[in-house]
């Protein structure tokens, strides 16, 4: 997630201030998707995505979205596709916990939208051309098609970005209107037909179809987000821009080798240099210390004997009861029961390793947490 300033009408063309709209998308609590997958969930045109709702999860809250704008590739590498991606409002980083560049889970879930379905005049003239924003639908919305309300025949609006345009005799000043038929793209839901959408609905104006798309389940289990536990395994654990990172003091710096590494893996954490100095390891946003029930790790030296302590630790301070560990040439695994190293803390934000007891080298490898 990354953050941004929205405002009422963006790039799927609603506005999500209307009244009929759900009270948290009234609320600002909209995002915009990332380019390559603005299709929506069921994986559909570039537009699919416009009004489709989520459920988010993160250390801190849960919160329904609605997806209101696109994050475009060009200006924004984060939105290139290398994750899933949304560029959360203000409104959104604030109900989750702060603003910041960070990590949560998410799910499409079916939009608790009550009422029907709308459509906002995006623009049309006299001659028949029109261009439409569709809005509170319970699930995004794969096809629309119209016929003239005094005939049977059915053509394809087609998608023009986030909304939907057609250039035909039903839509003419004097036209008789047209009748659309809305297509989910759950395909498990019948189709709905639309009330008659005549010409009196000019530019910027609201019309209310009068259908809505039947109820469906949402599909898989609640989100919960949870830290990646592996802090340091091949490489520092996250996704690209929000890892763990390491935080060096002293005449020690953290260089990432493939020499001598625990288990013949390809990388590993050299500290040289170590007496006198330390490494705090620490995740973007601090998390309770029940979520996970133990630290484990692996440390050896280049050459020298000697003791480290290692401890998890909250933003400001090392936990009280720190592990101290003997350290040879040898790979030598540690673990540290979170609970009883950090009695007085309910959140940590990562660890340290530091006072060693003489001069050494020091090799760190396989950092995680465990449940």
């Amino acid at each position: 997630m990354t953050q941004y300033g929205s405002s009422d009408i963006r790039w799927c063309g609603f506005d999500r201030n209307h009244p009929v709209l759900p009270d948290f998308v009234r609320q600002g609590l909209t995002v915009a998707i990332a380019e390559p997958f603005n299709g929506s969930s069921y994986g559909g045109d570039p537009g699919e995505a416009c009004g489709e709702c989520w459920e988010m999860d993160t250390i801190a809250a849960t919160q329904l979205v609605m997806v209101h704008d696109l994050c475009p590739i060009e200006g924004n590498p984060v939105c290139a596709g290398s994750h899933f991606h949304f560029d959360v409002s203000n409104e959104t980083a604030e109900a989750l916990g702060g603003g910041w560049l960070g990590e949560a889970a998410a799910r499409q879930v079916p939009c608790p939208v009550t009422g029907n379905i709308h459509l906002r005049v995006a623009s049309r003239n006299q001659y028949g051309y029109v261009q439409l924003a569709l809005f509170n639908h319970r699930l995004p919305i794969r096809t629309v098609e119209y016929r003239s309300a005094d005939g049977e025949q059915w053509q394809a609006l087609e998608r023009c970005l986030a909304r939907w345009c057609g250039d035909d005799d039903p839509f003419r000043e004097e036209g008789p209107g047209a009748v659309f038929r809305l297509t989910s793209a759950d395909s498990t839901v019948d189709p709905v037909e639309t009330e008659v959408f005549p010409y009196s609905v000019g530019d910027e104006d609201v019309f209310d179809t009068g259908v809505q798309f039947a109820e469906v389940e949402a599909k898989g289990d609640p989100c919960v987000f949870l830290p990646p536990s592996d802090v340091y395994d091949e490489q520092w654990g996250g996704i690209d821009g929000v890892r763990w990172e390491p935080n060096t003091w002293g005449s020690t710096e953290a260089i990432e080798s493939g020499d001598g590494c625990a288990g013949a893996s390809a990388s590993c954490v050299h500290l040289d240099n170590f007496e006198g100095a330390g490494l705090h390891i620490t995740y973007r946003t601090p998390f309770p210390t029940s979520t996970f029930a133990r630290l484990v790790l692996q440390i050896r030296t280049q050459s020298t004997e000697g003791t480290v302590e290692v401890a998890p630790r909250s933003e400001e301070s090392r936990c009280s009861n720190p592990v101290v560990a003997d350290v040879n040439s040898e790979w030598t695994p540690v673990e540290v029961d979170v609970a009883s190293s950090c009695p007085e803390m309910d959140q940590i934000h990562g660890l340290t390793i530091s006072r060693s007891n003489g001069p050494m080298d020091l090799v760190v490898d396989e950092i995680r947490f465990e449940q």
